[in-house]
This record gives C-alpha cells, structure tokens and sequence, in this order.
C-alpha cells in the first residue's frame, strides 16, 4: 500500500491519544474516542477541520511530534505499507512554544527512528503552509523544507479552508518554493472548482493536486495537466464526509483516467475519516469493480508521482509486483 496523501494530526490512533493525553495529563472527553472521528452529519470542509483541534493539542511539544510521526509509521508499516509522505504544517505546533524548525527537526528525528530497521519501507514529510495564514507566517515552513531536504522533507504543500483564501494569495509564497527548487504539492478543488486547480498548477507550480474532484475536464485542462504530467491524489472518504462529493459513484476515477488525467488512492486522514488506503481502495472496488491491472495502475501512478528518490522508486516499482497479488485480495476479500 501507499499514501501520498495523509495528514499526521488527522491521523492519531486511539492508543496514540491515550498515550500522549496520559503523559500530558489532558482531558479526552466523555465522548472519547467517538470525538476523534468526524460525525456522520458533517456538513461542510470546516465542520471536517474542526476534528483537528484535540489532536493539534496533544501535538505541541518535541516529545509528542516525535512520539507520533513514530507512531504513525510504524503502524503503517505492521500494515503492510511500502511507502508513505506524511503531511503536517509546522505552524500549527507553536503554542507552547516551540518555533516551527524544532517541529521540523523532532518529525525528523521521529522519522529517522522509525525508519530505522525497516526492509521495503520508506517515507517523506511534506511542510503544509496554510491558507488562513499570510506570508511571513507561511514562509518558514518553505524555508525549513529546503533546510530539512536531506533530512526527510520531499516537499511543501499548501492546505486549509479553500472556499476563503483563493490561491492566488500565495503566488510569492510559492514563488520561494520554486526558487529553492521544492517538490510541490496543493490542496485544491476539493472545496471549489477547476480555477483553484489551475491556479495550483499555473501559478502555484504544483506537481501534484491534493483532491481535485472538481477539475473540469475540458480539453483545455485536459490538456494541461496531461502535458505538464500533473497527478491527483484522491481521497474518496473524507470527499464524502466533507460534502465535497455526494457519494462513492461520483468519484470522477474513470473519467480522469478515460482522459489521461493520472489518479493516486490515499487516505487523507486515517482517525478523523476513519480509514486505510485498503477501505478506500475496497469502496472504489465495490463501485467501479477494479480489476487487479486497475489497481497495479493505480498504485503504479503513486510511485511516479511519489516524492521520493530515483533508487526508492525504482525498489518500489518492483516491490508492487511483488505485492500486488496480496493485496489485490485484501481488497477483495469483504465481496
């Protein structure tokens, strides 16, 4: 399995948020654990968001940054993972004090201790800038991205509610990214349309878009995004929570691929969606019965699209084979 698209807050275990409350002496609620979860009745991308504030808590110390990058892929690796970009933006850690590179440096540290010992398993992080935030507040994670390159980061993104803060706002904040020669990733058309996108890849210099549902598919995009060989990184289950899309059927997967438009399957927030890149690629095989070359295609689109080096992916495209048959009944096994 692979996720080029998965939000470390988003994505807690509940052991995770017993540990770290424990340590902190934090209150979890009398609803816990159903309150890391979002409601059935969500209503909107910022109702989604607003599962992020009890993990953002437990998230404001060097131990506990560590603590759960760690976490995270160990888990994801006793899963069966071969590969993963973890996504956080270090701004959101600075509560208690810490400046964003000492979020930035104990990811690393919990990354490369994780890492360690692990056969047929790597990982990245991607800095997030976000949208509710200007530039001076925005530019260090930029910054540390090129600082941090040999250290684990493979690229910068930008998230946060779309509706309100339109791309284009963050067209110098990018521009240092391409200056310093940065992977490139954008949230975009999940909550708005194929502007946004665009915007993402024109001005933005995005090389992947985060979601995309809503990408018009005229041949002028069409175009575009195939020539400049842009990948969208799907995340079906939190488009649903988020009202973002109506259902799994309206997934645009075969239409994007009829097109060209090259799809990845992620999970976008493993606790707050309540999900796997497994349970999402068993939802998209129960609508559009994927066949085992489907989903080697798939997955194939992750590895090239992936922020990861030559060699990684070149391991990588021979451990899908390898794999693949496994994994292909995984998703079967529920029909």
């Amino acid at each position: 399995m692979i996720d080029l698209h998965l939000h470390l807050d988003g994505s807690l275990s509940v052991d995770d948020f017993k540990f770290l409350a424990e340590q902190q002496k934090v209150d979890l609620g009398e609803d816990f654990p159903n309150n890391i979860y979002v409601n059935s009745d969500c209503k909107s991308l910022e109702e989604y968001l607003e599962r992020f504030d009890l993990p953002l808590k437990l998230l404001q110390d060097e131990l506990s940054i560590g603590y759960a990058v760690s976490s995270l892929i160990n888990r994801l690796y006793e899963m069966g993972y071969i590969y993963a970009e973890i996504r956080f933006a270090p701004q959101l850690h600075t509560q208690k004090g810490m400046s964003q590179e000492d979020v930035v440096i104990a990811a690393c540290a919990g990354l490369k201790s994780a890492l360690e010992g692990k056969k047929d398993f790597y990982a990245g992080l991607i800095l997030c800038a976000m949208r509710q935030s200007d530039y001076d507040t925005n530019l260090p994670a930029i910054i540390l991205a090129e600082r941090y390159k040999k250290h684990g980061v493979v690229a910068v993104d930008l998230a946060g509610p779309e509706a309100f803060h339109e791309g284009n706002y963050y067209k110098d904040l990018f521009q240092e990214a391409k200056n310093r020669n940065l992977n490139i990733t954008i949230h975009a058309g999940e909550a708005c349309g194929s502007e946004e996108v665009m915007t993402a890849i024109n001005v933005l210099g995005a090389k992947r878009i985060g979601h995309g549902v809503h990408l018009d598919l005229s041949h002028r995009n069409v175009v575009d995004v195939t020539q400049k060989n842009i990948t969208f990184e799907f995340c079906p289950t939190s488009n649903l929570q988020t009202t973002s899309l109506e259902s799994y059927e309206k997934v645009p997967l075969k239409e994007f691929d009829r097109f060209g438009v090259k799809v990845c399957i992620n999970s976008d927030n493993m606790t707050v969606s309540n999900t796997s890149v497994l349970e999402e690629y068993r939802h998209l095989h129960k609508v559009f019965n994927l066949q085992k070359y489907e989903v080697r295609h798939f997955l194939m689109n992750s590895i090239n699209a992936s922020f990861a080096s030559l060699e990684q992916k070149n391991k990588l495209l021979k451990l899908i084979d390898l794999k693949l048959n496994d994994f292909y009944q995984q998703i079967i096994k529920e029909d």
